[in-house]
């Protein structure tokens, strides 16, 4: 009998200069990676998205803009030494994206069981140099679908700011 998929919610949090949230794996130095984390039993997808926020980078009050319309998977790779990777093939993961727009130093990372050494923003684009290369297929599908959904968002907020309304 072949390992199930674990599922996931996966979250991508953007600021006002387009720029995404990474946080630097405490255990696997140099990579860097979008949080996330499993789904309780019962739990609401959205609901699972907003508590890994919090208890992964310490983010109370994020604004939901967008969930990716399908689930990804990657598997682990064999050489993996990580408890889940005995038990999961992989995960199966939801994305979701939020904004969110103050300073990454405003993280707090030890709400729960600490997952990251540091968080930082950095431009989208960046991300894909220092994902783990098992999971960089799901990283080029989501920045692919949320890239442009953040650049139209921000224009939008700039519209309303500016001109008092949208276009």
């Amino acid at each position: 009998m072949s390992k199930p998929y674990r599922k996931n919610v996966g979250i991508v949090i953007f600021n006002s200069k387009g720029e995404v949230l990474v946080g630097e794996r405490i255990n696997i130095k140099g990579s860097w990676q979008f949080p996330q984390g499993g789904i309780d039993e019962g739990e609401d997808l959205l609901t699972a998205a907003k508590r890994e926020i919090y208890e992964e980078v310490g983010i109370q009050n994020p604004e939901f803009v967008y969930e990716y319309p399908d689930w990804l998977n990657y598997d682990f790779p064999s050489n993996l030494d990580i408890p889940k990777a005995k038990k999961y093939k992989g995960q199966t993961q939801k994305w979701f994206l939020f904004y969110w727009d103050n300073p990454a130093a405003n993280c707090i990372l030890d709400v729960h069981e600490r997952e990251f050494a540091k968080v930082k923003f950095i431009e989208i684009q960046e991300v894909l140099k220092s994902v783990a290369p098992f999971k960089l297929k799901v990283y080029k599908q989501i920045i692919a679908k949320f890239e442009p959904i953040i650049q139209e968002y921000l224009k939008n907020i700039y519209n309303k700011n500016v001109f008092g309304k949208e276009d």
